[in-house]
């Protein structure tokens, strides 16, 4: 696959998850977030989601926390003030999971992939090469990273019989 290809259906997947799971109209690309930048790495959420399968590879999501928490009171139907750390942290594993889940489905549909339970990493950790997606979610943006590695075989085509 291309990387134009893997942007697109990364950012696909990113507007579709938002949109239909959490209720919320991502805006348009943001650009790549500064997930380097201090106070994101010192105040962000940042999960990871390895796959195993052929291709494996590894998907990053990170948003500042105070976005994660009102992503998760949203999804939770709950005040912002009300939502604790777990909660927080809770939702955006989930968040992740479904992200990865919906972008591997559109990138590599006939393959079998297994996807390992999404983690918490720390800001350093998010930084990886791969194909990036930032999307602005109404209250800030939220950035979806994944690398794979190289197919290991060519996928089969599917038989007439």
């Amino acid at each position: 696959m291309t990387d134009t290809a893997n942007h697109q259906a990364l950012h696909g997947a990113v507007v579709e998850v938002l949109e239909k799971m959490f209720f919320i109209d991502a805006g348009d690309e943001a650009g790549d977030a500064p997930v380097s930048d201090t106070a994101l790495t010192d105040l962000g959420v940042f999960v990871q989601v390895a796959f195993h399968g052929d291709p494996p590879g590894v998907f990053h999501m990170s948003l500042a926390r105070d976005v994660a928490t009102r992503i998760a009171a949203d999804f939770l139907g709950l005040d912002a003030d009300s939502v604790t750390a777990e909660q927080v942290n809770d939702v955006a594993k989930e968040l992740a999971n479904m992200i990865c889940g919906a972008v591997l489905s559109r990138l590599e549909s006939r393959a079998t992939l297994r996807l390992s339970t999404p983690d918490l990493v720390d800001g350093d950790a998010a930084v990886l090469p791969g194909t990036v997606c930032a999307v602005e979610t109404g209250s800030g943006i939220l950035t979806a990273r994944i690398a794979m590695e190289k197919r290991e075989c060519s996928p089969t085509a599917k038989s007439a019989s």
